[in-house]
C-alpha cells in the first residue's frame, strides 16, 4: 500500500517544470498585453485629423432679422357709400367682378338723388347757423384765481399754448392755500408739534412737526419765500434728522384748455385773492364746439358733392380699378340687352345682375384696388421692441415659389396676446400684389431689423465670446494641435452664420478656430490574431521570439466591436 502511494507522488522535477511553464506563460501574456497596448496607442496616434478650421476676414453685408408667419389678405377696399334716400334702379356688378376705373356700377333714380341733395343742403344750412352762434361762445380771455392763496409756481410763459402747457406740466399756475411748504423726513425721535430748524440753502427757517405717520415726519415752514422743490435739511438742535424736497402742503392747480398766453399778471410768492387776474389769453374764439360743428359740416359738404356728381351722371361709377369685394344685394337678373354698354367688361360674360330697389339703408360698393396685399404675422415679446414701421421684410409664399417678395412693415399692434405664458404682437406687412397671390394663402416673413453694408465679417464660430470681451486666434501649431495668437476684437451685429468685426482685425487677416464636434463613443476595430471573439487563446501565441502577429490594420472603427467581442464605451485604452 505504501509502495503504491510512492508511485503516485509527483516528483520535484515535474513541479519545477510546471512552475517554469507558468512563469513563461505569464511573461508571454505580459508581453502580449504590452503589444496590444502599444497597438491601441498607435491606432489612436494614427488619428491626426484636426478639426481646426481656417478663415479670413472678408467684407460683405450682414443683417439680423425677426421672422413670423400668417396668411395673405387683400388690402383695404375703397368704399362707395350712397345715402339710403337714393333709389338704385339697376346694379350691374356682383362680388368678385373685375372693374376698371370709370366702369358703371349702378344707375339711379334722379328724383331721389335730387331729394337727397335738398336734405343735405338743409342740414348744412342748420350747421351754418350753429357755427355763427359758436363763434360767440369763445373761452374767457382771462385766467383768474378762484380762491385766495400764494403763487408758488408759474408753469406758463407769454406765447405758450395753453393746451400744450397743460399736457406737459398739468397746470398753468400752482397756488399754496394754507401758507405752508412741507418736507418729509424720517421721524427718528421727533414728536408731533415739536419745533425744529429747517435749513434751505443759506437760510434757516423755524419749522413745526405737523404729523408723524409710519415713521415719516411731515415738517411745515412758511411759504412766503422758500421755493418749491428746493432741498431742505431738518435739524433738532444740532442733530441732523434728515433732508428732502420742499412741496406745497395744500396746493391748487390753476388750469385752462384753449388759447395762447398773452401776459402774466402775477409773480412767484405773490399773495392773491379770489377773483384776481393771474394771466390774460388770446386766440380763444375757436371753441371746441365750433371745431366739432365745422368738422361735421365738412363731412356733409363732401357727401353733397358726391351726390351732385351722381345726379349729373345719372349713375354710380367705379372710382378705381380692382375687384368688387362688396356690392348691394341683387334680387333680379337682367339680360345683356338690358345691361349698360360697359357691363360686359365687368365679368367678361356679357350678362350681369340688376335690381330695382328703394334702399332702406346706405347702399355700399367696395372695390379692392388689387395693388397691394397685407400679411399679418405674430412677433414674440422679446423681439417686438426691435420692430418699427418702415422696416423692410422678405415675404415668401410657398404655394407660389421659393422666391421672396419685398414688403414693408406698415403697422404694429401695441396690445399683445398671451398664450401659454408667451405674449405676441401683431405686425402688418404690406407688399405689392402679384397676379398669382390670393387672399388666404399662407406666407412667412423675415423682417430686417438691423443691417450693415461693407462690414468686416467672420463666421460666428470663429469668435469666442465671454461676458466682457470677444477674441480670436491668429496662429495654429500643427504639431501640438494648439491655437495661439489670441487677439481681442470688437464686435457689432450678428446672426446665425456671421458676426461683424468692428475693431481688432483688418480685411484679409487669417483666423483659426475649432469646429464643435460630438464626443461620440469610441470602439475598436479588429486586431486579428490573438483576440478572437473576445476570448484569449494562449495556444495561438507565437513561441520563442515573443512577437505578436500584426493586425489587419483596421485601426479604430465606430462599430463598437473589439475583435468580434464588445468593449463598453469609455473603457478605450484601459
Amino acid at each position: 500500500m505504501a509502495q503504491k502511494r510512492r508511485k503516485n507522488r509527483i516528483s520535484g522535477k515535474t513541479v519545477r517544470k510546471i512552475i517554469i511553464f507558468v512563469l513563461i506563460l505569464a511573461v508571454i501574456i505580459l508581453l502580449g498585453m504590452r503589444y496590444l497596448k502599444k497597438k491601441v496607442s498607435d491606432n489612436f496616434a494614427q488619428q491626426p485629423e484636426s478639426n481646426v478650421q481656417t478663415t479670413q476676414v472678408t467684407t460683405g453685408s450682414i443683417s439680423t432679422t425677426v421672422t413670423g408667419s400668417g396668411t395673405l389678405a387683400d388690402e383695404e377696399s375703397e368704399k362707395i357709400e350712397i345715402p339710403s334716400s337714393v333709389t338704385l334702379n339697376e346694379v350691374y356688378v356682383s362680388t368678385g367682378d373685375q372693374v376698371e376705373e370709370g366702369d358703371l356700377l349702378a344707375t339711379v333714380d334722379s328724383a331721389s338723388v335730387l331729394s337727397s341733395m335738398s336734405d343735405f343742403q338743409s342740414q348744412i344750412d342748420e350747421l351754418d347757423e350753429e357755427l355763427a352762434e359758436a363763434e360767440d361762445d369763445s373761452a374767457s380771455g382771462t385766467v383768474k384765481a378762484t380762491v385766495s392763496g400764494r403763487v408758488k409756481a408759474i408753469q406758463a410763459q407769454a406765447g405758450d399754448d395753453v393746451a400744450s402747457t397743460m399736457y406737459e406740466k398739468g397746470s398753468l399756475i400752482l397756488l399754496s392755500l394754507d401758507g405752508f411748504l412741507a418736507v418729509d423726513v424720517n421721524a427718528g425721535n421727533l414728536t408731533e408739534d415739536e419745533e425744529v430748524s429747517v435749513k434751505v440753502g443759506d437760510t434757516t427757517y423755524t419749522g413745526t412737526v405737523d404729523t408723524i405717520l409710519n415713521q415719516t415726519a411731515t415738517v411745515l415752514i412758511s411759504d412766503k419765500s422758500a421755493a418749491v422743490d428746493e432741498e431742505a435739511t431738518v435739524l433738532s438742535g444740532d442733530t441732523e434728522i434728515g433732508s428732502g424736497s420742499l412741496y406745497i402742503h395744500e396746493s391748487l392747480a390753476v388750469t385752462g384748455y384753449v388759447g395762447t398766453v398773452k401776459e402774466i399778471k402775477t409773480k412767484v410768492n405773490a399773495k392773491v385773492s379770489q377773483g384776481d387776474t393771474l394771466m390774460t389769453l388770446k386766440d380763444t374764439s375757436y371753441s371746441a364746439n365750433y371745431t366739432a360743428i365745422l368738422k361735421e359740416r365738412n363731412e356733409l359738404e363732401e357727401k353733397l358733392q358726391d351726390l351732385i356728381v351722381i345726379y349729373k351722371k345719372g349713375a354710380v361709377y367705379a372710382t378705381c380699378a380692382g375687384t368688387i369685394t362688396e356690392a348691394t344685394d341683387n334680387s333680379e337678373t337682367i339680360t345683356s340687352s338690358q345691361a349698360a354698354p360697359t357691363a360686359a367688361s365687368f365679368g367678361g360674360s356679357g350678362t350681369s345682375t340688376a335690381t330695382t330697389a328703394d334702399t332702406s339703408s346706405d347702399s355700399v360698393f367696395a372695390i379692392c384696388p388689387n395693388q397691394e396685399m397685407l400679411l399679418t404675422v405674430n412677433v414674440d415679446e422679446s423681439d417686438i421692441s426691435s420692430v418699427s414701421e418702415g422696416q423692410e421684410a422678405a415675404v415668401t409664399v410657398s404655394s407660389i415659389s421659393d422666391t421672396s417678395f419685398p414688403g414693408t412693415v406698415t403697422s404694429i399692434e401695441t396690445s399683445g396676446t398671451s398664450s401659454n405664458g408667451v405674449t405676441t404682437y401683431s405686425v402688418d406687412i404690406t407688399l405689392q400684389k402679384e397676379a398669382s397671390m390670393l387672399s388666404g394663402m399662407s406666407a412667412s416673413a423675415s423682417i430686417t431689423i438691423e443691417g450693415v453694408e461693407n462690414a468686416l465679417l467672420l463666421p460666428a464660430d470663429a469668435v469666442t465670446k465671454t461676458r466682457d470681451t470677444a477674441y480670436v486666434y491668429t496662429n495654429y501649431d500643427e504639431e501640438s494641435d494648439t491655437l495661439g495668437g489670441m487677439v481681442e476684437v470688437q464686435t457689432g451685429i450678428s446672426n446665425n452664420s456671421y458676426i461683424e468685426i468692428t475693431g481688432g482685425l483688418s480685411e484679409g487677416d487669417t483666423v483659426y478656430y475649432k469646429e464643435s464636434s460630438d464626443a461620440g463613443n469610441f470602439s475598436f476595430g479588429n486586431f486579428g490574431g490573438g483576440f478572437n471573439g473576445g476570448n484569449f487563446d494562449p495556444g495561438n501565441m507565437p513561441s520563442g521570439g515573443g512577437k505578436m502577429p500584426s493586425g489587419d490594420g483596421g485601426g479604430m472603427s465606430r462599430s463598437g466591436n473589439f475583435g468580434g467581442g464588445s468593449m463598453p464605451p469609455g473603457n478605450s485604452g484601459n
